[in-house]
């Protein structure tokens, strides 16, 4: 009887082919986990042992889920509390991972020939602590040390290759020896595309796909630096490597051991980044840095070399830092002292800041030098402050600085009194006078903002500006007895802790008014001058620019209470040890009567009638005395004196008379021109513009008699 064997051929082939599919999906699971244990034990020479709950494999469909994963070494974590890490490596890994999922995986290059292969490869919610247990070297890798940098990423595979990898919502810190983690990175999310690394790749290959193929994005980033004490947040952070781009939705930086946050910013964004320095280097090479701006605040120092002060930039995250171009939106500006932390800051709102052409970073990169070699542009609302004395309120700004036009340019600089002129009487024991300034439109051009940076020298070809300047005396106080010889404005000038040099200024649509009680009278004078225009040439205190040129001449056109001209020429040898100076001036027709108003409450005097048609003078005059001569031409000149009594002004008609007739009532008189002689002895205590006036006063008196 012929067998059959077809049936049992049958069975054998269900077996040999069903068998092992059956015996797999009996030990799938613990053959997976062995050869897992196994690579991760090779790879790290038996230093650390993974550990997962549960798992589902698909061998078919080539996927597999792990849960709860945990890779550690008990051995060195054990060591690093003893203090004894010398015979382990610098770093250890703790990793748990909420779930592992691979996606068309070859689960037979896995086992046989020690090969990753996958569609994709999803870690969803890992713990990663990376603790450094050696000392803080910076850590180089060679040709040499590829193949080993590769076995403890790889576990000895000779292969990983993926589609895809993602990280989803992962949790990663750094930490020192037994210290809390001083970096925690949250909601750590990462795809990388077409990952392939094997053994016969190198260091920089395997660092290329953070180069060139990786995007992270990080919910936040806290970081520590323990050495300066500087406290670091990040916040929705984007690190893109294909598109060369950094961004932070938000940062802050906090001093520590002050409590103060020295910088607070929103949307900044790293353009055009150098991804292969950035990783590879710890440099930040960029095209731009742009942010939309918040609050920065900056601590200034006394220059390393001695002198001035400066801002250095405190840089601790990277050895250098090369970017060419920086944008600052709307931002407030704090300046702190770092040698007296009482003295109030000085703060600039809504400052706005680009910059191109930037030189290299460094820790302790003197800002100021900085800014002097780059192109740039600076605005801001400005500052205010009180004086020393309480008296006044400074306000300057807005304001820009621009290095590309070599201009600074001012909206307004006011010093207002923070009090009335009965507030300030009351105040003084000696006379005194109070200012009230108003500098409009300033506007600086050709000046060497290097020099202003870095050396607090203001040199510039031009300034134009537009002011107003009051003053008020109370001559009813007690005169101040002080000798101001040797105190002439210009040599007050000479001995400014700033030094200067301005080319030419030019003055426009100024206005100039002296406001004055009298001693006797108890009235108030007003004297002032509108629509001044003019020009002041080589105003400097630096010794350089005397030697070139050591003269400053001033010439002023102005009317004179609204109704006179007047024009002067003023030249001031800046080199001269006894405050030399010339002035001539001429003033134009006028009704005479309209001194009244100043004649009255400050000369106890009034004009009843006279036309004055010219009126020239020259004055060449000294820290002591002024010399020289006048002219004053008229017509029927009649005046009355007055005195005080009862505090009502009454006509002293002795005196007026004898005065009418010491005065000649008219200028030209019988063909000829009377010129006033000038020498008039300064009053040591008072001000230069006292001799000024007083001896211009003395001419035009002198050419009537």
């Amino acid at each position: 009887m012929k067998k059959n064997y077809g049936k049992p051929i049958g069975i054998a082939l269900i077996v040999i082919v069903i068998g092992p599919i059956i015996w797999w999906q009996f030990n799938k699971k613990s053959i997976v986990k062995n050869e897992i244990s196994k690579a991760v034990s090779k790879g790290t020479d038996s230093t650390y042992y993974i550990h997962y709950d549960s798992s589902k494999i698909d061998a078919l469909a080539g996927n597999a889920s792990f849960y709860n994963i945990v890779l550690q070494s008990d051995s060195l974590q054990q060591e690093l509390y003893t203090d004894d890490t010398s015979g382990y490596p610098k770093t250890i890994f703790n990793v748990r991972i909420e779930k592992l999922a691979i996606v068309g995986a070859d689960i037979p290059s896995f086992l046989q020939k020690n090969k990753i292969e996958a569609n994709s490869i999803e870690l969803i919610r890992p713990v990663i602590t990376i603790i450094n247990t050696g000392k803080d070297e910076p850590v180089k890798f060679t040709a040499a040390d590829s193949l080993a940098l590769y076995e403890k990423i790889t576990g000895k595979f000779k292969s990983i290759q993926a589609k895809e990898i993602k990280i989803i919502d992962g949790t990663i810190a750094f930490a020192k020896g037994k210290k809390s983690p001083h970096t925690n990175m949250q909601g750590v999310n990462v795809t990388l595309q077409n990952l392939k690394i094997d053994s016969t790749r190198n260091y920089d290959n395997i660092i290329s796909y953070f180069i060139k193929d990786i995007v992270v994005q990080v919910k936040s980033i806290t970081t520590k630096n323990e050495k300066s004490k500087q406290n670091f947040v990040f916040e929705t952070v984007e690190y893109n490597a294909p598109k060369r781009f950094v961004s932070v939705q938000k940062f802050l930086q906090k001093d520590e051991r002050s409590d103060k946050t020295m910088m607070a910013l929103a949307n900044t964004r790293v353009i055009g980044l150098s991804t292969n320095a950035f990783i590879l280097n710890k440099k930040l090479k960029a095209d731009s840095i742009v942010t939309a701006g918040g609050d920065i605040t900056v601590y200034k120092t006394a220059k390393k070399t001695g002198g001035s002060e400066t801002i250095e930039i405190d840089n601790n995250f990277f050895d250098e830092a090369i970017v060419k171009n920086i944008r600052i939106g709307n931002t407030t500006l704090t300046v702190l002292n770092k040698a007296n932390a009482n003295e109030k800051p000085l703060v600039l709102k809504n400052v706005l800041f680009n910059a191109a052409d930037i030189d290299s970073v460094y820790n302790g990169t003197d800002m100021m030098e900085l800014l002097a070699k780059s192109k740039w542009n600076f605005k801001a609302d400005g500052i205010s402050f009180l004086s020393k004395d309480k008296i006044y309120n400074i306000q300057i700004g807005p304001f820009e600085l621009d290095k590309i036009e070599q201009s600074i340019k001012i909206n307004s600089a006011n010093v207002t009194p923070t009090m009335s002129e009965a507030a300030f009487v009351k105040s003084l024991k000696f006379q005194k006078d109070l200012f009230n300034v108003q500098l409009k439109k300033i506007y600086f051009t050709g000046v060497d903002l290097k020099s202003l940076l870095d050396k607090k020298m203001l040199i510039a070809d031009a300034l134009v500006l537009e002011p107003v300047i009051k003053v008020f005396n109370d001559k009813t106080v007690t005169p101040d007895t002080a000798n101001k010889v040797g105190k002439f404005p210009f040599q007050s000038m000479m001995t400014m802790p700033t030094q200067f040099y301005i080319k030419n200024v030019k003055v426009k649509s100024g206005y100039i008014s002296y406001r004055e009680r009298g001693a006797i009278s108890k009235d108030i004078g007003d004297v002032f001058f509108s629509n001044v225009n003019g020009g002041i040439n080589n105003i400097t205190n630096m010794a350089s620019y005397l030697k070139q040129q050591a003269l400053m001449e001033v010439n002023v056109t102005t009317t004179f209470l609204n109704m006179a001209a007047v024009k002067s020429n003023w030249k001031i040898p800046l080199n001269a040890n006894d405050g030399a100076f010339t002035i001539v001036g001429n003033v134009g027709g006028f009704n005479g009567t309209k001194l009244n108003p100043i004649i009255e409450p400050l000369g106890m005097g009034f004009i009843k009638s006279g036309t004055i048609k010219r009126f020239n003078f020259n004055l060449k005059g000294n820290d002591l005395k002024a010399v020289g001569d006048a002219v004053m031409l008229y017509n029927d000149l009649k005046i009355k004196l007055l005195k005080s009594r009862d505090e009502e002004m009454k006509n002293k008609k002795l005196t007026s008379f004898v005065a009418n007739i010491i005065i000649k009532d008219q200028n030209p008189s019988n063909g000829k021109t009377r010129t006033g002689k000038i020498d008039f002895n300064r009053v040591e205590t008072k001000s230069f513009f006292n001799l000024v006036w007083k001896s211009i006063f003395d001419g035009a008196k002198n050419s009537t008699r």
